[in-house]
């Protein structure tokens, strides 16, 4: 009898699965991050979910609202000037020294301090975790847990098992509930779809048909009530058993064959996505025999994407 294969999926490596081999070889295989950094984009959305962190493991710790607010913010201005072990720190009693050198952590280096065009300055998003805190000073949600990562078996047959693994920015109970919520910063208003790999597993993994998108926009032209929002994705019993049974192990046999054979086949159909292009166009638009010049100019190797351990 053929021993079982043990895949470890979450939502990130799903999507890079079904969209583009080759990215999944670069970035999972190779853990190829470009030189420059984050975008400005992500810079934003990882400082505001520091902030937001900080400040939820502070009120389950028992600290009150006000002492959580300003230890999520003083939090959010460390990790924007470089020092991610001190932004970590959650003692809001004690003042927290840091003795790191300011060179060794670059902070948020795609964000200026102050918004700059198209980008968000780190400043501005902090005072948008300020109005945000504001807009929900009587908010009815109680946060159990905080940047957690959980794991379920969601298929087996006779080849393979599948373990999914689920990066919660939060676990809310509502008064009606007790649901996953994921955190989305935005500099434009979108229409949030149901389909979506990261959304369904995180319902699945919690063993309900329902979770939360808590929107925090950075628009300045709105009004706080417009510019945060929290959007209930809900889905059917069927959409939820279809995508357990047949997307998910359809993703899990292709990974496999990609790895087995040890060709990872680019897309040429996912090069341009709603945030930009691919970060590798210029290394698929380049010569085969140019691409790892391509690859050593503008990459560098990164930590290694780990779904058994997503918060290392």
């Amino acid at each position: 009898m053929t021993e079982k294969k043990n895949v470890i999926m979450d939502a990130t490596i799903m999507n890079m699965v079904l969209s583009c081999g080759r990215l999944y070889d670069f970035k999972m295989n190779h853990n190829l991050q470009q030189k420059n950094g984050k975008s400005n984009s992500l810079e934003v959305g990882s400082l505001v979910h520091k902030v937001k962190e900080v400040y939820n493991k502070n009120r389950i710790k028992g600290f009150s609202r006000e002492q959580s607010i300003a230890q999520g913010l003083i939090a959010g201005e460390m990790y924007a000037n470089g020092c991610p072990h001190c932004a970590d720190w959650l003692d809001p009693e004690n003042k927290p020294q840091c003795n790191h050198e300011p060179q060794e952590y670059p902070g948020v280096k795609n964000t200026p301090e102050q918004s700059e065009g198209n980008y968000v300055g780190w400043k501005y998003a902090l005072d948008t975790c300020v109005q945000y805190f504001e807009h929900y000073k009587n908010d009815s949600w109680i946060v159990l847990e905080s940047e957690v990562v959980k794991g379920v078996v969601l298929y087996e047959d006779d080849t393979i098992r599948i373990l999914w693994k689920a990066k919660l920015d939060e676990v809310v109970d509502t008064n009606q509930g007790i649901y996953p919520v994921d955190i989305k910063t935005q500099k434009q208003r979108r229409e949030k779809l149901t389909l979506n790999n990261q959304f369904i597993g995180q319902c699945l993994v919690m063993k309900t048909r329902n979770m939360f998108v808590d929107n925090i926009g950075f628009q300045k032209g709105l009004e706080p009530r417009e510019k945060f929002t929290r959007d209930m994705m809900s889905y059917s019993a069927d959409i939820l058993l279809e995508w357990q049974s047949e997307t998910l192990p359809a993703a899990a046999y292709k990974l496999l064959e990609m790895v087995e054979s040890e060709y990872y086949p680019p897309n040429y159909t996912h090069c341009e996505n709603k945030y930009g292009n691919c970060p590798f166009v210029k290394v698929c638009g380049s010569d085969r025999n140019m691409r790892e010049e391509e690859l050593r100019i503008n990459f560098v190797k990164g930590p290694e994407w780990n779904p058994t351990n997503i918060e290392d």
